[in-house]
């Protein structure tokens, strides 16, 4: 009976040492490109899992033997950092806007084209979207997966939004066309005037996409905006089939793992020398910043600390829980953001539980603290 129990513990203390080392090993991915040693950001889409285990292998021996709690409790003192990048917990009494004339309503939302290839409803769920951006009343929207046509008898997005959202100035990105009559990209909608604009390229390719900014003035304060749409894994329907047969264990499982393996790992690899452009770009920016975007990466990732640099996470400051954002794979998945510079401050942060997309529209309402116009100093 002594070496059942001596063994059963044994067994239970290299589990949690196993797991210490795993979660470890994915609070390490903000400091270790991709683009340097992939594997690291497999683990970290396992990073919620991972933390999880450990509270429950703390709790477990704080009622068993409290000395090995010790094991999971440094594990997440070490690993904070990144838990705070995961969780926050703020009180709704806290989450609530500013008055319109005292602060910007930022909409950030991957809008998968207005459902355009979908195989029924397409022009109901374009009508449904329109309704529920409308509702949100956003002074700056970005939109990820945009699309927009001048063709007869198709839908001409950029005009039809900037006519029934009120947000007569815009900038686009194009990245691709078809005929000079069909456009993909990601654009930027405000109500304020845009006084420049450009675009960057963040890696090459005939289906790479462009970062694209916009200088807006309000009052009298200048405020650069920033909207993305980062490599996807490019998952078709294959790839989800494949996907399945791994989660049913089937035969053909082994050569589905390897298909999706290696497009998960060049999307983590191109995701990270964008990540590299677009942080350095925001960090040479001469107003306060706005960061909005579809990452398609989590809080747990090289991408988003990259990126995020000093900037405020606007779910962190307002938000509740994990704050999911994607509608696909898996309930963790929190890969849309809107970040601000220090000189913001977030009233609130809203989440939309909509299916009219895979993406869940998130909007934050921030004022700008001080007046006149405000610069900060570039990075040389």
């Amino acid at each position: 009976m002594r070496f059942l129990r001596l063994f059963t513990k044994g067994f239970f203390v290299f589990i949690n040492v196993g797991v210490v080392l795993l979660f470890l090993a994915a609070c390490l991915a903000p400091y270790i490109s991709p683009a340097w040693f992939w594997p690291i950001s497999f683990i970290t889409l396992a990073f919620p899992f991972l933390l999880g285990l450990l509270v429950l292998f703390m709790a477990g021996w704080l009622f068993f033997n409290y000395r090995y709690a010790f094991l999971s409790l440094i594990a997440l003192f070490l690993g904070w950092k990144s838990i705070s990048a995961f969780l926050a917990f703020n009180l709704p009494s806290g989450n609530k806007a500013a008055p319109a004339d005292q602060s910007l309503t930022v909409m950030s939302y991957n809008v998968s084209q207005f459902g355009l290839y979908r195989e029924k409803d397409s022009k109901y769920n374009r009508q449904a979207m329109f309704a529920l951006i409308k509702k949100q009343e956003p002074d700056i929207a970005c939109f990820q997966d945009f699309y927009t046509s001048e063709r007869k008898n198709d839908f001409n997005n950029r005009e039809d939004i900037s006519r029934d959202m009120k947000m007569p100035y815009r900038f686009f990105s194009s990245d691709f066309n078809r005929n000079g009559m069909q456009h993909w990209g990601s654009i930027i909608f405000s109500k304020y005037p845009i006084i420049a604009s450009d675009k960057v390229k963040m890696s090459m390719g005939p289906l790479s996409e462009s970062l694209i900014y916009a200088d807006i003035v309000k009052d009298d304060d200048t405020i650069r905006i920033v909207n993305m749409h980062l490599e996807s894994y490019r998952f078709n329907e294959k790839d989800y089939t494949d996907i399945r047969k791994i989660k049913n264990q089937e035969d053909t499982g082994l050569v589905a793992t390897k298909n999706i393996i290696q497009k998960m790992r060049e999307a983590y690899i191109r995701r990270s020398q964008q990540a590299d452009i677009v942080g350095n770009f925001i960090r040479q920016s001469p107003y306060p910043v706005i960061v909005c975007g579809d990452f398609n990466d989590t809080p747990a990732s090289y991408t988003y600390f990259t990126i995020k640099g000093d900037l405020q996470d606007a779910f962190l400051n307002k938000g509740w829980g994990v704050g999911r954002t994607f509608n696909g794979l898996a309930p963790t998945l929190r890969i849309d953001y809107v970040f601000a510079s220090t000189g913001f401050k977030v009233n609130s942060f809203r989440r939309i539980m909509s299916d009219l997309s895979d993406h869940y529209p998130v909007i934050a309402n921030l004022s700008l603290m001080g007046s006149g116009v405000q610069e900060i100093e570039v990075n040389k």
